[in-house]
């Protein structure tokens, strides 16, 4: 089973990351990856087999960042495999660790490649954030706006983190039949598929409903629903299933 743990702090997150995702070793998986913002980057590593040997390429890149999102897999859609482990991105540009499966990520795939996207995994999770990154890239959608567009028309389960590289300071979590959990303490948050990797960190614990969003951005957090109503510019061509 997948795992998640993702970061806000004003310290730097990368071990406390690792460290989280050795404690959800004990969940099985086949690969780990992160990644980390930085600025006007993202560091983003991923390894087939052992947290270990995802701990080794960090310590050798020894990045600093104040945010970044991580993940143990265990395949469903696409063989084990580095291109095909968490976390996957769109346009260099926006990040995201998924649990959980997009039941109707072939025909959304395919709609996209029609339009001229280019995929590099076989995984449903790199379709979801394609489409996240479709609506983005129209430039009509803010991000959390454009996360909402995709949210609602995928069929399926889903606990999501997602990373912007524009926006240094904001991470989106959801939840859709896939368990996610927010921790808070001060001015650090935390999400993780459990509690396991956040309970070190912080008691103070909130478990995201069904249909819901996490929005933390800087030093503050919002809760809100999936299914609030996103008015698409008429720029903004929509996507029919």
């Amino acid at each position: 089973m997948c795992g998640i743990i993702a970061a806000a702090s004003n310290r730097n997150v990368g071990e406390l990351l690792v460290e989280g995702l050795h404690k959800m070793e004990y969940r099985g998986y086949d690969s780990a990856g992160l990644a980390l913002h930085q600025e006007n980057n993202i560091t983003h590593l991923k390894a087939l087999g052992k947290v270990s040997l995802l701990e080794e390429k960090l310590k050798s890149e020894n990045p600093s960042s104040t945010l970044g999102i991580a993940h143990t897999r265990w395949a469903t859609h696409g063989e084990p495999s580095e291109k095909n482990a968490h976390p996957h991105k769109s346009n260099e540009r926006i990040y995201i660790v998924h649990n959980g499966i997009i039941e109707n990520y072939a025909s959304i795939k395919q709609i996209l490649i029609e339009k001229g996207y280019t995929f590099q995994s076989e995984t449903d999770t790199e379709v979801l954030v394609q489409l996240i990154g479709y609506f983005f890239n129209q430039g009509k959608l803010n991000f959390e706006q454009s996360v909402r567009a995709a949210l609602q028309r995928v069929e399926g389960a889903y606990g999501i983190v997602v990373l912007n590289k524009k926006e240094p300071d904001v991470m989106i979590a959801a939840r859709k039949g896939s368990p996610l959990v927010l921790g808070i303490k001060d001015k650090e948050f935390f999400v993780g598929s459990d509690i396991s990797p956040i309970i070190n960190h912080t008691q103070q614990i909130i478990y995201l409903e069904d249909n819901q969003m996490a929005i933390i951005e800087g030093d503050d957090y919002k809760i809100t629903s999936i299914d609030e109503d996103v008015s698409l510019p008429k720029k903004v061509e929509k996507i029919d299933f």
